[in-house]
């Protein structure tokens, strides 16, 4: 059923005030159960936290042994989404703890590993996270429900998005969206969810036009069903914000996309405390917008303004980030880049280059020399060297580089191969070196020429085999997933 926000919230607070009553009294499990799946369904995971908690407490481990198990499931994922990161390794740590002990295997472990693998996949953990996903996959079987499938495949495809499995990513996540249909159907919010995974991994691998199409229609859905009082809808229209602001940053039209932040940020200042970690990526993002519009700003006095309420988000994000995240990882070293490009913009280019050089760092430890997250940070740094510190020695290995990874992980359509080409165009001609000018201008307009023609930037080794496995069973879908190790 779909339920609205007034109704949701009535009933989080319904359990969330009887609840001691109604444990008291022994209710059945499976029933409180239903209510928790409910509310994590509705974005309320905070409430289902509560609840699921309290259950717990009350529970008897050897006369209910499966529920004990999707209890424990379930707070890794509530405590996932409240970015308590500790105890949903606790909560991981005391389910595995007592699945292993069984001898009855009905419960299916899929959906556990699943959450386990995402909880590494926001720390960064990328090695953990590969391999849970892993385990995650081998567990399907008809003892998981088909709704647990598809959050399964869910969520093991945004962690091989990470760790350049396109191809695998691409298969699980299309299966996905088709699973929910069946399931739900295209109104549905849970269909909402996966096509916004589905946003997710089409923005990753370069197709951000189709992204944006994802998006819309998920935010249309959750606006329908959830309306502006619900976090569900805060993060939809921020990722809508964020592809759109991809898409446009070539065209300089920032309208729609500093309108679904507003909107995000509207919600996320309204109905989560202070320190939950939505507040840094609705900031950042804002800022990111923000810095734009002052870059085309012709009254000096507005575009100061612009540029250091950017500069105020970027600083709180990044302090907000670090706090719940650490130094190490990946979105503390996004916030470092985009610190680095404002100070840039405010011709603050030693500031600049210490962000860039920590971002770099950091990226390089986590993901290796070889990932588009690094090379833009490489890009960024070579653009601040090549025209602003003229720099140009230390400008051109970084481009080089940047350029070797795009290549390498998406071929010569790549979309961010722009910017490079024409970085090195401009390091050429103020340098007078003539011919290698010449050599890149060349590949620009084979860069356009391809564009123009619509030529896919997928990722390289995805290859051919980046296709729709429509009608196929989830039987059939893992076996040619697991049979290819890309």
């Amino acid at each position: 059923a779909v339920v609205s926000t007034q109704s949701t919230g009535e009933i989080s607070k319904l359990f969330i005030q009887d609840k001691a009553n109604l444990i008291g009294k022994h209710a059945e499990c499976c029933k409180i159960i239903k209510v928790c799946e409910l509310l994590i369904d509705c974005g309320w995971n905070k409430a289902a936290g509560e609840l699921l908690n309290h259950l717990y407490q009350t529970m008897n481990p050897l006369s209910e042994r499966h529920n004990v198990l999707v209890v424990l499931t379930h707070l890794v994922t509530t405590n996932i989404a409240e970015c308590k990161f500790s105890k949903a390794k606790e909560a991981f740590v005391r389910a595995s703890t007592f699945y292993d002990t069984l001898k009855d295997r009905e419960f299916n472990a899929g959906l556990l590993y699943a959450e386990e693998a995402y909880r590494h996949y926001c720390l960064s953990s990328f090695k953990e996270a590969d391999d849970w996903a892993d385990r995650a996959l081998l567990e399907i079987d008809e003892h998981l429900d088909a709704a647990s499938c598809v959050t399964v495949l869910r969520r093991t495809a945004k962690v091989y998005i990470n760790t350049r499995r396109f191809n695998r990513a691409e298969i699980l996540i299309r299966h996905a969206v088709e699973l929910a249909d069946t399931l739900y159907g295209r109104g549905h919010p849970l269909f909402a969810d996966t096509l916004q995974d589905y946003g997710f991994c089409l923005l990753h691998l370069d197709l951000v036009a189709e992204c944006v199409v994802k998006y819309q229609k998920a935010v249309e859905i959750i606006d329908d069903v959830f309306g502006e009082n619900n976090i569900k809808t805060a993060v939809a229209h921020e990722d809508l914000a964020y592809a759109t602001y991809v898409y446009d940053y070539n065209y300089g039209n920032y309208e729609k996309s500093l309108l679904h932040s507003n909107i995000s940020v509207r919600i996320v200042n309204k109905l989560l405390d202070p320190g939950h970690l939505l507040h840094a990526s609705t900031s950042r993002l804002r800022a990111l917008i923000l810095e734009e519009l002052a870059f085309d700003e012709t009254n000096n006095r507005k575009k100061e303004q612009l540029l250091k309420e950017a500069q105020d988000l970027h600083n709180k994000s990044l302090k907000l980030c670090r706090s719940i995240l650490g130094e190490e990882n990946i979105q503390t070293a996004k916030h470092y880049g985009n610190l680095g490009r404002l100070y840039q913009s405010m011709r603050m280019y030693r500031a600049a280059e210490k962000m860039h050089r920590r971002a770099i760092k950091i990226k390089e430890s986590l993901l290796g020399p070889d990932n588009f997250e690094l090379a833009l940070s490489l890009g960024h740094l070579a653009s601040l060297y090549n025209y602003d510190m003229r720099r140009y020695d230390e400008a051109l290995p970084l481009y080089l580089r940047s350029i070797q990874i795009a290549l390498k992980m998406f071929g010569p359509a790549f979309s961010g191969l722009e910017y490079d080409y024409r970085g090195l165009i401009h390091l050429y001609t103020v340098t007078s070196q003539s011919e290698e000018c010449t050599s890149y201008l060349e590949k620009l307009q084979d860069w356009i020429d391809l564009r123009q023609s619509g030529a896919s930037s997928s990722p390289a080794d995805c290859g051919p085999k980046l296709r729709s496995r429509g009608g196929l069973s989830t039987n059939e879908v893992l076996s040619a997933v697991l049979s290819d190790n890309k």
